[in-house]
């Protein structure tokens, strides 16, 4: 259903994205963000699935600044290979490939931001950080709670199990 697509964030590096649209007019945009497993077949049927629903949706692939094209599995290497990565991308720069993603679909309507994991803690900074988003949702972000202090600029909802 989607396509990859190649953006480009405020700081000059280039991104890859996954990006999926609407058979019709959008209710509006979504930028899913990622596990620590990068854009990888899961994350590509949830971005679809949001554009089955109606939204243009968009997964940057936040993995591309250590390295382009990374997708894991969900084995524990995988899991161990995932949180290496994940420890050479910073909020920061994480956070310029979300904003990336997010101008890319700015006019399609009102804007969320979806993470999961790593990608819920991702959802949070983008509540207290980034401007144009009409709400975010996290899932399971685990680190959240040394976070907590921080001032959402949109309405937020958390799921944990």
């Amino acid at each position: 259903m989607g396509q990859v697509i190649q953006l480009t964030a405020a700081d000059g590096h280039k991104l890859s994205a996954y990006r999926a649209d609407p058979a019709g007019k959008p209710k509006g945009g979504i930028v899913v963000i990622q596990e620590i497993f990068g854009v990888n077949g899961h994350m590509r049927r949830v971005t679809d699935g949001f554009a089955a629903d109606g939204y243009v949706a968009i997964a940057p692939a936040l993995f591309d600044r250590v390295k382009p094209g990374i997708e894991l599995g969900y084995a524990e290497a995988d899991i161990a290979s995932g949180r290496d990565i994940r420890a050479k991308v910073s909020f920061e720069q994480a956070l310029a490939d979300i904003d990336a993603a997010k101008k890319v679909i700015a006019g399609v309507g009102k804007l969320a931001a979806i993470g999961y994991c790593w990608g819920g803690t991702l959802a949070w900074l983008t509540a207290t950080r980034l401007d144009g988003f009409a709400a975010t949702i996290g899932y399971y972000g685990g680190g959240i709670g040394g976070l907590a202090e921080e001032k959402p600029r949109c309405p937020v909802q958390f799921h944990f199990g």
